[in-house]
């Protein structure tokens, strides 16, 4: 059904765009712009045979043809003489393109070029010979179909070649976003692994404590009912353990370590950010400008959790602006001799002098709900100050003034940054 659907549709296109044409040589015998199509047609409906393409034109063009003819001529005779070349052409055309392009195995562009150029050719030649009663040829008949041919099977092929680049376009442009949703959503799965690593060592250290309790407990007159549970809890807590550790694995697994060899250079990444955070904007209707300078280009070993240190980052100062007017968030980025040093500011709100001490510790937050008593879960600095600290073994400072702003400034050694020995880039 599908494929009848196409013939059809195919077949309707070529006879309405048969009406832009001129007359040539004799009467009846038109150079219309159906001809250029329909090898464009051909070419990428390469599953559909082409003789049945084209009988399929050959009987619903002349139909359609003929109506406007008879009308304007009144006279049957001459209209069936008209349309019945017309029926000529296109069978004469199916077939010969079924036999020079669709049969072989192996064909390019240069061949679908030659091909229309002689199927054009010679059903023109066909058709006018019908016309001309296989009679009064000249040499500029033929010179002439020939330079038309040639410039329809031109036009033809440029057709093709702009689809396909046009195509190819949108196939790249789909796999960058693609690649980029990958960066960002391994980036926050790489974070949170990490985060619950951290978290495996409070459990075993809880797991500890119970265990020692349970044999405190044992060494000294309790009930049997505490000794009994402080042992459950002991289980309890490894039993977390496990399930904790499948989880990472799994999340690990999924992940993959192949991502973790290739290197990024900064302004990719900065470009992959930069167009999350504009859409993070947009999507919240903040007044926010987003600005980023990278003095010095250079490559990022562990970038998915570069990328999580400074989404983090500018998430927050993007919240913190609360209703600032022509808030911005400004990103400086540069290596300075074996550091790579990263400044990210705000004109925000600023954060509490007294708060600042604590801002790194996991579960502290200010973002605070006074409508639904909602508070976040604070460990999003804690993430940043974890990740700097022990992935990069940088630092990390922060400076703000309550109502004006803050800034923080990372610095990394650039050994850990590329992933090479300073030696090494002398």
């Amino acid at each position: 059904m599908k494929k009848i659907k196409s013939i059809f549709i195919i077949a309707i296109t070529v006879a309405l765009s048969s009406q832009i044409n001129i007359n040539f040589f004799v009467p009846g015998f038109i150079i219309a712009l159906s001809v250029v199509i329909l090898p464009v047609f051909l070419y990428f409906y390469k599953e559909i045979n082409p003789i049945e393409i084209l009988f399929a034109t050959g009987i619903i063009y002349p139909l359609y043809k003929g109506m406007f003819l008879y009308f304007s001529t009144n006279n049957l005779h001459t209209t069936i003489g008209f349309i019945g070349t017309d029926v000529l052409f296109y069978f004469s055309y199916g077939i010969l393109f079924y036999l020079l392009y669709w049969k072989k195995k192996k064909k390019g562009i240069t061949d679908l070029f030659f091909c229309a150029f002689l199927c054009d050719l010679f059903s023109n030649i066909i058709e006018i010979s019908k016309m001309m009663h296989f009679k009064g040829y000249s040499y500029i008949i033929f010179q002439d179909l020939v330079i038309i041919a040639f410039v329809r099977a031109i036009i033809s092929v440029c057709i093709i070649l702009l689809i396909k680049h046009y195509k190819s376009l949108l196939i790249k442009e789909e796999h960058e976003e693609r690649y980029k949703k990958l960066i960002l959503m391994t980036s926050s799965i790489k974070s949170e692994i990490y985060f619950m690593n951290k978290n495996n060592s409070d459990i075993e250290d809880v797991m500890k404590k119970a265990y020692l309790l349970y044999k405190t407990i044992s060494q000294q007159k309790y009930p049997s009912e505490l000794k009994n549970l402080s042992l459950d809890i002991a289980k309890d807590v490894h039993e977390i353990k496990k399930d904790y550790i499948s989880v990472i694995k799994g999340l690990e697994e999924m992940v993959g370590e192949k991502t973790d060899n290739v290197k990024m250079d900064i302004k990719d990444i900065v470009n992959i950010i930069g167009m999350d955070v504009m859409e993070y904007i947009k999507r919240n209707n903040s007044n926010v400008n987003l600005e980023f300078e990278i003095k010095n280009n250079f490559n990022v070993v562990e970038h998915f959790y570069l990328v999580c240190i400074l989404r983090n980052l500018i998430y927050n100062s993007i919240e913190a602006m609360d209703k600032t007017k022509n808030g911005y968030v400004k990103i400086l980025i540069w290596k300075s001799q074996e550091e790579c040093i990263f400044v990210i500011s705000d004109n925000g709100k600023g954060i509490k002098e007294k708060d600042i001490e604590y801002i790194f510790n996991p579960g502290f937050s200010t973002k605070f709900n006074g409508e639904t008593g909602d508070i976040c879960r604070g460990i999003g600095l804690a993430h940043v100050n974890g990740i700097v600290n022990d992935i990069f073994s940088g630092t990390i400072d922060v400076h703000s003034i309550t109502g004006k702003g803050t800034e923080f400034v990372i610095k990394i050694k650039q050994d850990k940054m590329e992933g090479v020995s300073v030696c090494d880039t002398i």
